[in-house]
């Protein structure tokens, strides 16, 4: 017995015993590594730095501020968030801090606010919070930012409960959903303070602001040449959750010549001038250790020929169809790089049209429109023995390619039409003066719809004056602007664009085209860039935005794992797995 037992005690044995064991651990973990790659996926994780490099300023860090840089709007976008936002892949507008539901008249938006929507600081975003955005500031008779100001004008609000608010407009208006993207603004910071501070940018809060959006400013470190670097790191408040990208760097220079001579590898490029970009992306294939994708946009802007229809000439719808038809857009722009040829005032909503010069076309319009040519003044006169026609065409000399495409229509309109041109070209104080005085038959101008869904009051009787550059008072027109108002119907846009083609209040020209140059590590982009209406909203989504990726189980939860893998190392694995039951 006891040299049994002896034996069994010996080392040897266990070790023999143990090495058994220590195989049989080894093959199971490594058959259930097998499994778990099996009925895996990879799935985004944290980390890394997103850097770019940019042009820009900063000016006023407060988003309700009218004098905001596009950088500071940049900034905007990841610092702040609304009730709604926009979501460029679908088009649409989506539930944010907020969640949206409209009365059945379709006059009240209840807004209800999310327990998970707190501010960088950790405060839950409050009911106080949107009244002080909304009816202390942006209803401020002396609110600095007219624009907003106007588009909440008639709007009321009422407290529903503790977490809800409702809006109530004074007649309906599918494009209000839009206005509810504004960015909230945390009242405690502001107490105490006169309207006039809210949106100073030497305000303290807007030093250092605190919104309730994706990323939390940290620092921003400026350089003897006018650049600067901004720091920004994710918000583990955020209400979507925490970016999976920890931290955020710019490089923001206040020119190009700048950026390009200090240029590293960054993620991404933006605000690269048009011009440049081909050159640029060519040195950057050159030396950079990364490959970048261009990546080409267009944004809810247009410039075009504005009619102004109180004119003597241009009242007359012979000259305004001629002007028009004479109009060659292809060799205006043919040498303007970075500028496409648009023909629909819609045509950010996917409706186009089709125009080609047709100058012998234009000569009948203007003959028959009571126009002839009087060969004796060698020019067109306002009836048989009326005066010449003189056109006054005004534009501004910023941006200069403005003055380069005036300068080309005019030239045209004398020689095809022999009609006199009197072109001016007036700096940006002058020019609004004009503009506020209809001074002009002709305005070449810029229209930008970034911040504005409803493009409609360009041409409604009660804009006359202001954002309404022709001057256009159509009963008929007003009502079918209000029906796309009531309805949100791509026939009632249809209808609307065909009146406008009708009438020729105004003339589309071009939209200018924008390039990205973004990093091929970045992985998430391409899905959420889409349909932008702004440069900042470059960002939206960028909370989905990461650069590595780990391994993450494809499994029902409420089916056992154990169980699984039993089944699957005897080959009766029919288990499905999400992504299967799913389909």
């Amino acid at each position: 017995m006891h040299r049994t037992f002896s034996r069994f005690r010996s080392p040897r044995m266990w070790h023999v015993v143990g090495g058994v064991l220590g195989v049989i651990i080894i093959g199971f973990l490594v058959l259930y590594h097998q499994f778990f790659i099996a009925h895996s996926h990879l799935v985004p994780t944290t980390g890394g730095i997103f850097t770019e490099s940019t042009i820009g300023t900063i000016k006023n860090l407060n988003p309700l501020a009218s004098n905001q840089s596009l950088f500071d709007q940049d900034l905007s976008q990841l610092i702040y968030e609304g009730l709604l936002r926009y979501n460029p892949a679908s088009g649409q507008i989506e539930n944010a801090l907020a969640e949206f539901r409209i009365s059945e008249d379709s006059k009240t938006y209840f807004l209800t606010l999310k327990q998970s929507s707190r501010f960088q600081s950790g405060d839950p975003v409050m009911v106080d919070d949107v009244l002080f955005t909304f009816e202390s500031v942006i209803q401020n008779p002396a609110f600095s930012n007219k624009v907003l100001q106007d588009a909440f004008e008639y709007v009321s609000l009422e407290i529903v409960d503790k977490s809800t608010i409702a809006f109530v407009l004074p007649e309906q208006n599918v494009f209000f959903l839009s206005l509810l993207t504004t960015p909230i603004l945390p009242a405690k910071y502001f107490k105490n303070a006169l309207i006039e501070e809210v949106t100073d940018p030497d305000f303290p809060f807007n030093k250092n602001p605190i919104g309730a959006g994706p990323y939390k400013l940290k620092n921003i470190i400026p350089a003897d040449d006018g650049s600067f670097r901004i720091f920004l790191t994710a918000n583990k408040y955020y209400y979507a959750g925490k970016p999976n990208i920890e931290q955020m760097v710019f490089y923001v220079y206040p020119s190009f010549q700048h950026l390009n001579a200090a240029s590293g590898d960054t993620t991404l490029f933006s605000k690269i001038p048009f011009v440049f970009m081909e050159q640029f992306e060519k040195k950057l294939n050159q030396s950079s250790s990364q490959i970048y994708q261009k990546r080409e946009y267009i944004l809810p802007r247009f410039t075009a020929l504005f009619f102004n229809l109180d004119r003597p000439f241009t009242s007359k719808p012979g000259m305004r169809s001629a002007l028009k038809d004479s109009l060659d857009k292809a060799k205006i722009l043919e040498k303007e790089k970075g500028w496409n040829q648009i023909d629909s005032f819609f045509f950010f909503e996917g409706i186009d049209s089709w125009h080609k010069a047709d100058f012998p076309q234009a000569r009948v319009d203007l003959r028959d429109g009571g126009f002839p040519y009087n060969e004796n003044l060698a020019t067109r006169t306002q009836g048989r023995d009326g005066s010449p026609v003189v056109i006054t065409l005004l534009t501004a000399t910023a941006p200069p390619v403005y003055s380069r495409f005036a300068q080309s229509i005019a030239r045209t309109w004398e020689k095809e039409l022999n009609i006199k041109v009197q072109l001016e070209i007036l700096d940006s104080a002058d020019f609004q003066e004009a503009l506020k005085k209809r001074d002009y038959d002709v305005v070449l101008f810029g229209q930008n719809f970034s911040k504005n869904f409803d493009s409609l009051s360009t041409w409604h009787s009660s804009q006359s004056g202001g954002l309404n550059l022709s001057n256009l008072t159509h009963d008929d027109l007003d009502f079918l602007i209000d029906e796309v108002r009531f309805s949100g119907a791509q026939s009632d846009l249809f209808a609307l664009n065909d009146r406008l083609e009708e009438i020729i209040p105004a003339v589309t020209l071009a939209t200018p085209q924008y390039n990205i140059l973004v990093s091929q590590d970045l992985k998430g982009f391409s899905e959420n860039f889409g349909k932008i209406r702004s440069h900042s909203e470059r960002f939206s989504g960028i909370e989905n935005w990461y650069f590595f990726e780990k391994l993450d189980w494809d499994w029902l939860e409420n089916k056992s794992k154990l169980w699984g893998f039993i089944r699957w190392m005897f080959g009766t694995d029919t288990i499905p797995s999400p992504s299967h039951e799913a389909s």
